[in-house]
């Protein structure tokens, strides 16, 4: 006995010294900077149950047109699982792989290095979900996996020798005999989700009177005792209760809780108890439960678990046991009865290191022993009894193993694009882009990737955070940004019609309550070794350590149309005054709390980055009107509509709202933004109502998803939330947006990403700040003004005071880092106010009141930059505030050339009181007006839609000071509707007194219609003009002076020609035609706000296979149509080729 022990424990020591080179192989392989996936074939298998399986030489020739099985070799057989069991951990600090992990499998055959047909692999594998010992319950634990009802296993060969099953010899004494184990059947359904919100989902609905039998298996009973475990939702304001039957025999009823009729709360309510019952009969086991309530009363089941023990008895099912009862025992014996002869026991305790237990026989039974001081599980079965995968398919798709070959290596990365492979062509457009204009490391990677390299291809959004944990550290944290480029859903087993998880979100556990459940990305930027469990509670809040955006595309026609948005706008640069613009709109009621927020977001920005114009759009500032039975703001909505017509750097709603709209009043919703044609002036959103950017429901399309979805205009970008939130968390978070958004790093802003990553570290509140997601791309950066402009107080400024009727002249310069720019030509705008107004509002659904704005232009015109330098000079009006205070000068400026623009502003001068040294002037200004161009008569046709111009002329000045008085610049349209229009007049070019408006009218009617107009002056005299036209259904573009020139040409030409849809944005095309009618060659391009000429469209005399076509004489066929209202026209015109 005692040199039989030291033999065993020689071995012992060979076999850990064995286990250890091994290991640090594994580990080395697990380092590498090459995935082990990168080489040889792989074959994804899909496991539904627990179970040993078989695969023999048929598995693998499903496969013969991609591998040779003859030239398999049986020992090079490996199978790889993600070494978890169920889903993965969401701690950082938990055990995790970022490799498949190898299994122990066995093989049935000889050594002939050959695949015979009698031939054939088993291996034990787990389904998706985890029955494991509680250690510290010392009982049974399930855990279902939320995210997959298959666990995905790899396999492959012709590699290296593979792991194989050991066998272990009983034990050669025993202290106990055990001829039973405890069996747990467990019954769960997941096909509701109550919420659509959350990762808990139940079975089916019961309505009183209602009940189910549950199918048990034979058990074999040992004993009477059983315990239930019972978990169900009550959906019921009345009392109601579950009746569970054993053997048609009451034996227990679970009594569930109320809930409340409230909007937001507790939609169900879980309970859940554990029965200790006894039966007498030991021979069957039939399971019923039954609902009973009131005649409206709900409930849904969530699952059962029913704990029993069973005699140790094998009739060829496999059957799986373990030493629960003996846990802490000392050495016991396992009796096992069966007939069937030759069958095997294997330890799955730990399924990735499977052993053959070893058994003797003894007259009808089969017994072992083992050492019982801890838990152990153990399987038998029958050779000729053995499971088939639910699925199995080719792990790779064509050159997707190229790909996956890379995804441990490159990891200097500063920004990581996860996607599906649908939108992985798009996905690769962007990456190159950042990489090229943002000189960003870019690194696509898809989860069907990373699923096979972290989780053995079972999917599981641990691994896609693991992932990124793995590349951040492995970049010594360089990564900054993860870009998940994808829709999402709260379903992520596909249940539901058109499921769209192509790129998962995390959803919270609290899946009850509409206003604690969530879904958030932010789980993929919680990368401390510390964080991930994520507790939804204060206590739970993690920081993000990268930023993390995401746009929810679910198609390839809205994928390559926010990837052009995206790349346009980063290219592009569209210059205008828009950008000095930021608009705060507030909803009404509630004590006027989204206002007062609102006032407070306009101190903080307009105290430290006065820079820029913020202007209000407060829904009780409106008169508000019935329509249909529902109140609507229509003037708030038509001021919204303008303003993102106008164009703004950020737009920001503060309110009630949900999926599809904003506010009762509904200032916003789908119509409008479908009709948005804000191409070259899209604006950051910043949306503080409830679920506006609902991304995770495919059974909807909510107003965020709209805006970032639409190719031609909406928005860049939102800062908006998925769920109910509450208006003290709105506005901790906005408020620390407006502190980080204008904030600089190394002289340059910050990227939406890095503003979002702070904003919500510097917010937390517990699960209400998770409500809030990034949909846009973390790694783009604003369209900000990128320089300076600095103005000086004019020498006539001896007291820093304007005053009405003088006129002044000012000089500036741009500057940046407190440097002039000297090469800087350009075009500067000027924005010059009187003191902060007060407004109030009408006080609808709360007591009125009061703001501030800054709304009294004295001054909007716009002069020339000269290396650098600019002037300008105007009149102040007559009509100012008199009383004393500070005014605000805002600039903006371009530099086409160069494409840079800058902005800056000036709060020293002081305003008021009159001057002492004006002129006489009685003359009115001198109004000229035209409709779409400057060649319009009256009594001309027009479209429904058509573009205002009316030029003004006067020596002091157009009055553009938005007067309650009345002095302002109106357009009435037939004698009844009016429109101010001192918002759409500015100044031209180093030119104060001759100015123009321009104002897009549209829906007219069809007929004949009268415009008049009234303007003033700065001395407040008045001028009146009027026009009649005609408005017509024939939408067409008016095409003047189409030319090519040279015309002849030798090698290449270029087209030009004019219309009558300035700033529009019109589609070009050009087709140029042979004598045989023939297109010979196309060229089509989107030309933003164009003027009037346009040129530059070049032939290079070439086919649409780029060959030199022939010289002779082509027709050449111009495209117009307006992406304003759909207006076209075409035209022809002939050219010759020749050498010249």
């Amino acid at each position: 006995m005692i040199l039989c022990y030291k033999k065993k424990k020689l071995l012992t020591r060979l076999k850990i010294i064995f286990f250890i080179i091994f290991f640090i192989i594994d580990i080395k392989d697990i380092l590498s900077q090459e995935s082990i996936l990168s080489k040889g074939d792989w074959i994804r298998i899909g496991i539904t149950k627990n179970g040993v399986y078989k695969l023999d030489r048929s598995f693998f020739e499903s496969y013969s047109s991609k591998i040779d099985i003859d030239r398999i070799v049986p020992s090079t057989i490996q199978i790889f699982g993600s070494g978890i069991i169920g889903p993965l951990t969401q701690n950082n600090d938990a055990l995790s792989f970022n490799s498949p992990v190898e299994m122990k499998i066995d093989f049935v055959g000889n050594e002939n290095n050959y695949f015979e047909n009698n031939e054939y692999i088993t291996f034990y594998a787990n389904g998706p979900d985890k029955v494991s010992y509680d250690s510290l319950q010392k009982n049974i634990f399930y855990l279902n996996n939320v995210y997959s009802d298959t666990a995905f296993y790899l396999l492959t060969f012709n590699q290296k020798e593979g792991k194989r099953i050991e066998s272990k010899a009983s034990l050669e004494n025993y202290s106990n005999v055990i001829d039973f184990s405890s069996e747990t059947f467990i019954y769960e359904s997941d096909i509701n989700n109550i919420l659509q919100s959350g990762r808990e989902w139940v079975g089916e609905l019961f309505s009183n009177g209602d009940s189910k039998n549950i199918n048990i298996p034979s058990s074999n009973l040992y004993n009477n005792d059983v315990t239930i475990i019972l978990s169900a939702l009550s959906r019921s304001t009345d009392n109601s209760k579950f009746e569970i039957s054993l053997n048609n025999n009451k034996v227990a009823e679970l009594n569930l809780e109320k809930i409340n009729e409230d909007l937001y709360g507790e939609k169900v309510i879980f309970s859940l108890d554990t029965f200790e019952i006894k039966i007498n009969d030991l021979n069957n086991l039939n399971l019923s439960i039954s609902y009973l309530g009131t005649s409206k009363s709900l409930a849904y089941l969530d699952y059962i678990i029913l704990n029993h023990n069973s005699k140790l008895i094998f009739d060829s099912s496999q059957k799986v046991f373990n030493n629960l009862n003996e846990v802490a025992s000392d050495k016991i014996q396992f009796n096992i009865l069966s007939d069937i002869p030759n069958f095997k026991i294997w330890n799955i305790t730990d399924p990735y290191l499977v052993i053959n237990q070893l058994y003797d026989n003894d007259i009808g039974k089969s017994i072992f022993n083992i050492n019982s001081n801890r838990f152990q599980e153990y399987i038998i079965f029958d050779e000729n009894n053995l499971l088939i995968p639910a699925s199995h398919q080719y792990a790779f798709s064509t050159n997707n193993q190229t790909r996956i070959r890379d995804i441990l290596s490159d990891t200097n990365v500063d920004l990581l694009i996860i996607t599906d492979d649908l939108f992985l062509f798009d996905a690769k457009r962007l990456a190159n882009f950042r990489l090229s204009n943002d000189r960003l490391n870019t690194k696509v990677v898809t989860v069907d990737e990373i699923y096979l390299q972290f989780s053995s291809s079972t999917p599981d959004i641990s691994s896609i955070r693991n992932y990124i944990k793995y590349l951040y550290e492995k970049s010594s944290k360089k990564l900054k940004y993860v870009f998940l480029f994808g829709d999402a859903s709260y379903d992520y087993k596909n249940r539901i019609f058109n499921n769209t998880n192509y790129v998962p979100t995390y959803q919270s556990r609290n899946s009850t309550n509409n206003i604690y459940s969530y879904s958030s990305d932010d789980f993929f930027g919680f990368l401390d070794d510390d964080e991930g469990e994520w507790t939804e509670n204060l206590l739970g809040d993690h920081d993000l350590d990268v930023g993390i955006g995401r746009i929810p595309v679910n198609n390839n026609v809205d994928s390559k149309l926010v990837i052009d948005k995206l790349i346009r706008y980063s290219s592009n640069n569209d210059f205008g005054r828009w950008k000095n613009d930021i608009y705060l709109i507030a909803d009404d009621g509630d004590y006027n709390i989204h206002q007062i927020n609102a006032e407070k977001h306009f101190d903080l920005v307009d105290s430290n980055n006065p820079q820029f114009n913020i202007k209000k759009i407060f829904i009780d500032y409106y008169k508000q009107e019935l329509v249909g039975g529902v109140k609507k703001s229509i003037d708030g909505n038509i001021k919204l509509n303008e303003a993102i017509e106008q164009g703004s750097l950020i737009i920001n709603y503060i309110g009630h709202g949900n999926e599809f709209l904003w506010a009762e009043e509904r200032i916003l919703d789908e119509n409008s933004i479908e009709k948005w044609k804000n191409r070259s002036k899209i604006p950051l959103l910043v949306s503080a109502t409830c679920e506006f950017g609902k991304f995770d429901n495919p059974l909807i399309t909510s107003g965020g998803e709209l805006m970032i979805n639409k190719g031609d205009g909406g928005s860049i970008a939102l800062f908006t939330t998925t769920r109910p939130v509450f208006s003290q968390t709105n506005f901790l978070l906005n408020d620390q947006f407006y502190k980080n958004v204008f904030k600089k790093q190394n002289n340059n802003f910050l990227r939406l990403g890095d503003i979002f990553r702070i904003t919500k570290n510097n917010s937390l509140s517990g699960p209400i700040n998770r409500n809030f997601s990034l949909l846009g791309d973390p790694s783009l950066t604003l369209n900000y003004p990128k320089l300076d402009i600095e103005i000086n107080i004019p020498d006539s400024l001896s007291i820093d005071t304007l005053s009405a009727l003088e006129k002044y002249s000012f000089k500036g310069k741009i500057i940046n880092n407190g440097k002039k720019v000297e090469n800087f030509n350009g075009e500067v705008f000027i924005d010059f106010f009187d003191k902060l107004s007060v407004k109030q509002t009408l006080g609808d659904e709360s007591d009125p009141f009061s703001f501030k704005q800054w709304d009294k232009s004295i001054f909007r015109g716009s002069s020339s930059v000269n290396n650098g330098n600019f002037t300008f000079e105007f009149v102040v009006p007559k009509n100012i505030e008199y009383n004393f205070g500070k005014a605000k000068v805002t600039m903006y400026a371009t530099d086409s050339l160069n494409q840079i623009d800058a902005n800056g502003s000036n709060i020293e001068f002081n305003i008021g009181g009159t001057s002492k040294n004006f002129s006489l002037d009685k003359t009115p200004p001198e109004i000229n007006i035209f409709l779409n161009d400057r060649t319009f008569k009256s009594e001309d046709n027009v479209s429904s839609n058509a573009l205002l111009i009316i030029d003004l002329y006067d020596e002091n000045g157009i009055n553009i000071y938005n007067s309650d008085y009345s002095n302002n610049i109106v357009a009435t349209l037939d004698d009844s509707i009016n429109f101010i229009l001192n918002d759409y007049f500015i100044s031209f070019k180093d030119d104060f007194k001759r100015g123009s408006v321009r104002y897009p009218i549209e829906n007219l009617d069809i007929g004949k219609h009268k415009l008049e107009i009234k303007v003033y002056d700065t001395y407040n005299n008045i001028g009146n003009e009027s026009v009649l036209f005609m408005v017509s259904n024939d939408l067409k573009i008016k095409i003047n002076n189409l030319m090519n020139y040279p015309n002849p040409f030798s090698e290449s030409t270029s087209f030009s020609f004019e219309h009558d849809r300035e700033e529009e944005d019109l589609e070009i095309s050009i087709e140029i035609i042979n004598l045989n009618g023939k297109v010979i060659y196309k060229k089509s391009e989107i030309i933003e706000n164009s003027n009037n000429l346009v040129n530059g469209i070049i032939w290079n005399g070439k086919n649409s296979n780029q060959q030199i076509v022939s010289d002779g004489i082509y027709i050449y066929k111009l495209h117009v149509k307006s992406l304003f209202d759909g207006a076209y026209n075409q035209s022809y015109k002939k050219m010759i080729k020749r050498k010249l």
